[in-house]
């Protein structure tokens, strides 16, 4: 039995290339909701399916001969997407899983790339598996939702991992390029929020780390070194020789400022590739930075 990668993005394409070495004894499946992409993902896997979620037919025959499945879900487009978006790509795609259990008896695993934007505010104090979720916006609330759904699935015949990301940063989303606008640029927030980040080869190590391990429950999937806002684009920019961001003197209680603990992951056997930032780069907006 296989691996089916349900959704090829910036980690599940991640995930596909590392698992390259695997492909002589493990049968790996690929789904795109994009006919173009058919031919990028034909050379990393046995077999390419175009595939939506939320489409019953097309999840089981994406899924049928599969052990595991590794969800790596996102809205289609590059485009922000509202609340709506959110739901029918994750609320609608795990409930269509959800219908179809029945009909995979193989499938003794799923693991689903969930997000640490589920956590709340914490004031810059640190943060685990076990605090509980306080979304603050109708996305996070979807994710949270998601998890409870797919979390219900686990039973005595079938794992389930969530593991919960940091912004993610790697090749194709560089930092420099995202944060060389703000040269010059006045905030009206003193940009002292941490942020939690995770290189794309460490969210594609800990999902093979969790197949391996066959782990249960939820992971937070982090580097050791959570950064503040204003240390992050200050050093971006002097970096790149651009004037500096005036920041403002107060904090914004828009931003959820709280350090996202990774012990969890660590107990379970993964060493980080890439432990800190340093002079790494890639980023999502600002906005959305867990």
């Amino acid at each position: 039995m296989g691996l089916t990668i349900v959704g090829c993005g910036f980690v599940g394409l991640a995930l596909a290339r590392q698992l390259q070495p695997r492909r002589s004894h493990l049968p790996l499946t690929l789904t795109t909701t994009r006919e173009e992409r058919r031919h990028e993902l034909a050379a990393l896997s046995d077999g390419v399916m175009v595939c939506d979620a939320t489409n019953p037919t097309q999840l089981l025959r994406a899924l049928n001969k599969s052990r595991r499945a590794v969800f790596c879900l996102g809205p289609k487009g590059d485009r922000q997407v509202n609340e709506d978006g959110y739901r029918q790509t994750f609320i609608a795609s795990f409930t269509c899983l959800q219908s179809l259990l029945p009909q995979l008896p193989d499938l003794q695993q799923i693991l689903y790339t969930s997000s640490c934007s589920i956590y709340g505010n914490a004031d810059g104090g640190w943060v685990d598996e076990a605090a509980p979720p306080d979304p603050r916006n109708g996305h996070a609330q979807v994710l949270v939702e998601s998890e409870q759904l797919i979390g219900a699935m686990a039973d005595g015949r079938r794992n389930v991992c969530i593991l919960r990301l940091g912004a993610l940063y790697g090749p194709g989303r560089d930092l420099d390029t995202r944060l060389k606008g703000l040269a010059g640029r006045e905030q009206s927030s003193d940009g002292q929020q941490f942020t939690n980040w995770i290189h794309v080869e460490d969210a594609a190590g800990a999902l093979i780390a969790a197949m391996d391990g066959e782990w249960n429950g939820v992971v937070n999937v982090v580097n050791d070194a959570p950064i503040c806002l204003k240390d992050l684009v200050d050093h971006s920019l002097r970096r790149q020789g651009l004037d500096p961001v005036q920041w403002g003197r107060s904090a914004n209680q828009r931003l959820c400022s709280r350090r996202i603990n990774n012990e969890r992951l660590k107990a379970l056997g993964y060493q980080l590739q890439h432990p800190t930032l340093h002079s790494q780069s890639g980023v999502f907006p600002l906005s959305q930075a867990p």
